[in-house]
């Protein structure tokens, strides 16, 4: 496909003597944005299974902190430190909780009760997991738990 034009298609390789150069094959094409709403970043409200965990563990954690859950279907809970005198950054460093996919698969085919059983069930685990975890950490690395 060979174009006439002396502009070359190349970006950023335009001629001396001209001054604007015809859209070339490297151009990406102009779009109207179909909606004014932001991008969705792929961070979303918890669904039955993990909101079931999240009630469940939520009284480990401060009243004001929040849960999401991540593309891939981890739970990330976070809480603002901003009031703390010692804090260095407004967000606790956050606690990722990870789930096994056979626990995951039991606990969307069970009743709203043996949900909750099983949830309870892991506690345990989840306090071994954040034994000597600092909210306040210098380097807020993730404190990541498996359940299940």
């Amino acid at each position: 496909m060979e174009t006439s034009s002396p502009v070359p298609d190349r970006p950023g390789k335009t001629a001396v003597w001209t001054t604007s150069r015809a859209r070339g094959r490297f151009d990406a094409q102009q779009t109207v944005p179909s909606t004014t709403q932001p991008a969705d970043p792929g961070v979303r409200s918890l669904d039955e299974v993990r909101q079931v965990f999240w009630d469940a563990y939520r009284h480990l954690f401060p009243p004001h902190s929040l849960a999401a859950q991540m593309p891939n279907g981890s739970v990330v809970i976070s809480w603002s430190i901003m009031d703390e005198p010692s804090a260095r950054y407004p967000y606790a460093a956050p606690v990722m909780l990870r789930f096994d996919p056979d626990l995951l698969e039991t606990m969307s085919h069970a009743d709203a009760g043996r949900r909750a059983q099983l949830a309870a069930k892991f506690e345990s685990n989840l306090r071994e997991g954040l034994r000597g975890y600092d909210p306040f950490a210098r380097f807020p690395n993730a404190r990541v738990v498996i359940i299940g």
